[in-house]
């Protein structure tokens, strides 16, 4: 009994894992698409790029590992749920602005193409979303979405006789 258990727990898991990097390559490509249109079209800067394509990556992927990967329904837990997840896009934002602040100052040794070095700013833009799929993937299953514990049946205090 406890080897089928755990299997239906392992496989709940792979599901859920499959479904949370589903939802991460729509955000990823969402994500990705604004970046390069900001910053290759020259409209804005890195900085800037990062932020369009963040909210264009953060919104989609909230909804999906809410509702599809966790199966969350109903009520958000503000606190566990959107501040938390706040927390972890803006640390993933911030890396991704940093990444790309150093691509773009390191691009121009590069090559002098601009079509190239957007290439090569957008790489380090999607690269830093690769380094910390796993680690967002662990934050969400372990605390951001992590199920409520079940309540047990208060157990009556035994007394020796």
């Amino acid at each position: 009994m406890k080897e089928m258990l755990g299997r239906g727990r392992s496989s709940r898991l792979g599901v859920r894992f499959g479904r949370y990097t589903l939802g991460s390559v729509v955000a990823v490509v969402s994500s990705e698409v604004a970046f390069v249109i900001c910053f290759g079209s020259g409209l804005l800067g890195t900085t800037a790029s990062s932020a369009v394509a963040f909210v264009a990556g953060a919104i989609p992927n909230y909804v999906l590992n809410r509702s599809w990967a966790w199966g969350r329904r109903g009520r958000v837990r503000v606190g566990r749920e959107v501040v938390l997840y706040a927390v972890v896009s803006l640390v993933s934002f911030g890396a991704s602005a940093l990444a790309t602040r150093w691509a773009s100052h390191a691009a121009p040794h590069v090559t002098d193409r601009h079509a190239l070095r957007t290439a090569l700013v957008a790489g380090a833009y999607l690269a830093t979303y690769g380094v910390l799929f796993l680690a967002k993937f662990v934050v969400f299953q372990v605390v951001i979405f992590a199920d409520e514990p079940k309540s047990s049946p208060t157990q009556e205090p035994t007394t020796g006789a």
